[in-house]
C-alpha cells in the first residue's frame, strides 16, 4: 500500500490511523469490496442490526438462523478494510424467486450509496443465479424501494413458503422488483452513481 497525503495538520495520522484516513490510498489488494458473509463477521453484523432490531426497525432474527443463513451463504458485507460496513441477505425462496433483507449500513457511512452498491450487487447474484423476482419487505424503507424500481405488491404474490412466515403483527409493506439482466443493471448503477 501506498499512501498519498495532504500536507495539512493531522493529515498522516488521519491517514494511518482511521479507517477512512485523509488522502489516497493506491493498494494492491481489496480496499473495499462486497463479499459472503463469514462466521468471522457475525459480530459486526450484529453490531450493525441490533439497534435496528431494538427500536423495531428490523424484525429480530434468532441467532441459530443467523449463523445458519451465514452458512447457506445468504449473507453479504460491504467491507471497508476487511471490516463490515454494510450487510445485506439474499434468500432463494422459490426456483426463480428470492428476498432481499436485513440491509443496513452504518451510520457513518450512510449517503454515500453504499447501500445501493450492495443492492445492485446482489441484484446481480440474483440475475446469475436465474431469479426473476426479487422481493423486500418493509416497515419503515418504503420510498427507498420504490426508488429502485420496486413496486407494491400483494401477500398472495409472495411465494408459500414466505407467506408461512409473514408477521401478520408487523405487517410489513411486501415490494417486488422483477429482474432483467446486468445490462438493466448497469443502467440503474449509472442512474443512482451520477449525482
Amino acid at each position: 500500500r501506498a499512501h498519498f497525503v495532504p500536507p495539512t495538520r493531522g493529515a498522516l495520522l488521519r491517514e494511518l490511523y482511521t479507517r477512512d484516513g485523509a488522502g489516497t490510498l493506491v493498494a494492491s489488494d481489496i480496499y473495499e469490496g462486497i463479499r459472503p458473509a463469514t462466521h468471522r463477521d457475525l459480530a459486526r453484523i450484529l453490531e450493525l442490526i441490533e439497534p435496528l432490531e431494538d427500536d423495531g426497525t428490523l424484525l429480530r432474527r434468532p441467532r441459530d438462523h443467523l449463523h445458519r443463513d451465514i452458512d447457506a451463504g445468504c449473507y453479504y458485507v460491504l467491507a471497508r478494510d476487511d471490516r463490515a460496513i454494510a450487510c445485506a441477505m439474499l434468500k432463494r425462496l422459490a426456483p426463480r424467486q428470492a428476498e432481499l433483507g436485513c440491509l443496513v449500513v452504518d451510520a457513518n457511512y450512510r449517503r454515500q450509496s453504499k447501500a445501493d452498491a450492495l443492492l445492485s450487487y446482489l441484484e446481480r447474484v440474483a440475475i446469475a443465479n436465474d431469479v426473476t423476482d426479487l422481493f423486500a419487505l418493509s416497515t419503515q424503507t418504503m420510498l427507498w424501494f420504490l426508488e429502485r424500481g420496486f413496486a407494491e405488491a400483494d401477500f398472495l404474490d409472495l411465494p408459500d413458503s414466505r407467506r408461512a412466515n409473514y408477521d401478520l403483527a408487523r405487517n410489513p409493506k411486501i415490494y417486488r422488483k422483477h429482474l432483467q439482466s446486468h445490462r438493466h443493471v448497469d443502467g440503474e448503477d449509472a442512474f443512482w452513481t451520477a449525482a
